[in-house]
């Protein structure tokens, strides 16, 4: 994933999503390093029409689909 690249969400199988289909621009890693020295992946993006990034877990990237002109 390349920071500054819009993506597009597919459609989760597991459940209803508030993500299914819509786009959004990859922001980068967003990691946390908590106290106990355990590392926490995060990415974050922003949706496309939202004015505040959003923080999303690294499960969340398989279902994101790079967009090509």
């Amino acid at each position: 994933m390349k920071v500054g690249d819009l993506y597009r969400f597919g459609v989760n199988p597991f459940g209803l999503s508030s993500f299914d289909g819509r786009t959004a621009v990859y922001l980068g890693e967003a990691f946390i390093h908590r106290d106990d020295g355990v590392t926490v992946e995060n990415h974050q993006i922003l949706m496309v029409g939202e004015a505040n990034p959003r923080i999303i877990d690294r499960g969340l990237l398989k279902w994101m689909n790079k967009v090509t002109a």
